[in-house]
């Protein structure tokens, strides 16, 4: 009897100890101790309403806080107003979304598409004195000419898309997937509870108050978070200043 008990025990010791060592390795890995999650914050400009002054705004903002971001806006947008992008800084990307701000697959003309796409950086790059290599289409829709239309135009990141951005790389352009947010449908407060090594893209449209954007930066800010630009995560110098 005192065999079998002391048998039992062990053995059950044995479970135990198997299972202490077992378990860590189906748990989630804790984040380092100088864990800080990377934020891409992308702003995205529509050419409706009052989007010169919310671009102005939204300058002061970033600047206030002193935070990198992406900015997109149409070269339409950057020729009437050219003061919005000499107006943030450097460690702001600035990236076109064509020139009339048009659906590119609606266009029946690759030629029109290209001009399109061309005289959208053309305008940008002047309106900052800069050379901006990144891209957004007009209500994120494309087609299969995007990645010639591109090209063609100098520009070799496109970040017209909710779960991924493409980079230009050994002569094509490659797909990166990312994890990302609307902006306008998590708090601030959401992101602080977040713990992934991969960076995460939130996205804000011109329709959302700046001082919302104020409040979310700080909230951010207070907690571990480590703002990057688009140049950052593709590892790629995306806006040349002069």
């Amino acid at each position: 009897m005192k065999i079998t008990y002391a048998g039992a025990i062990s053995t059950a010791a044995v479970i135990l100890l198997g299972m202490v060592l077992i378990i860590p390795a189906f748990s989630p890995p804790s984040p380092p101790d100088n864990y800080r999650q990377r934020v891409l914050l992308v702003f995205s400009v529509a050419d409706e309403g009052d989007a010169s002054e919310w671009l102005l705004d939204l300058s002061f903002t970033l600047n206030k806080h002193q935070v990198p971001a992406t900015v997109f806006v149409s070269g339409k947008l950057a020729s009437s107003h050219p003061e919005c992008i000499v107006a943030f800084a450097d460690n702001v990307d600035i990236g076109s979304r064509t020139y009339s701000y048009v659906e590119l697959p609606a266009i029946p003309d690759y030629l029109i598409q290209l001009e399109e796409v061309e005289n959208g950086k053309n305008a940008v790059d002047t309106a900052g004195n800069l050379n901006s290599k990144l891209f957004m289409a007009p209500f994120r829709e494309t087609d299969d000419e995007i990645y010639s239309l591109l090209s063609r135009s100098g520009i070799i990141a496109d970040f017209s898309y909710t779960d991924h951005y493409n980079k230009f790389h050994n002569g094509q352009f490659i797909r990166f997937e990312i994890e990302s947010y609307d902006g306008s449908e998590y708090s601030a407060d959401f992101f602080l509870h977040i713990e992934t090594e991969e960076p995460i893209m939130i996205l804000f449209e011109s329709d959302t108050p700046v001082t919302r954007i104020d409040d979310f930066i700080a909230i951010l800010k207070s907690g571990k978070t480590h703002f990057i630009n688009a140049s950052e995560i593709t590892g790629l110098n995306l806006t040349l200043r002069e």
